[in-house]
């Protein structure tokens, strides 16, 4: 088997299992960069390039989250956003709702309120990289 190829089965079980997340339940729910680096920069990168350490195991690379305005027409997209991230919104490489970054794993132990404001700060986030 190739190098590259026993990547995507071994990324496909850590994400399944839940050994890809960072649990993080000291976190204030209003850090919305600890909870993107926490979520999201193993795939997103640091930066939100596209370029996290799990991006080369993934069959199609992940988005450059600096371009979602620039690529919305200038309008920064807050409710597709809110979608993807609660899991009502899936993107192929995102898996389904039961994927563990995404959905019912950012809200787990918490009220909806407390799942919501870790959604916005996430996108609060995301809209402060945006690239012009």
């Amino acid at each position: 088997m190739g190098s590259a190829a026993w990547k995507r089965p071994v990324l496909a079980i850590v994400l399944a299992s839940g050994l890809g997340t960072v649990s993080v339940p000291a976190m204030a729910a209003g850090d919305g960069a600890a909870e993107y680096r926490a979520r999201c920069a193993s795939c997103h990168g640091q930066n939100g390039a596209g370029d996290g350490p799990a991006a080369a195991a993934l069959r199609s690379r992940p988005s450059d989250l600096r371009m979602l305005a620039k690529s919305n027409d200038g309008v920064f997209p807050v409710k597709i956003l809110q979608t993807v991230i609660d899991g009502r919104k899936t993107i192929r490489a995102h898996g389904n709702f039961e994927m563990p970054v995404w959905g019912r794993a950012l809200s787990q132990g918490e009220g909806d309120g407390e799942a919501a404001k870790r959604i916005a700060a996430i996108i609060d986030y995301l809209q402060s990289i945006q690239l012009k």
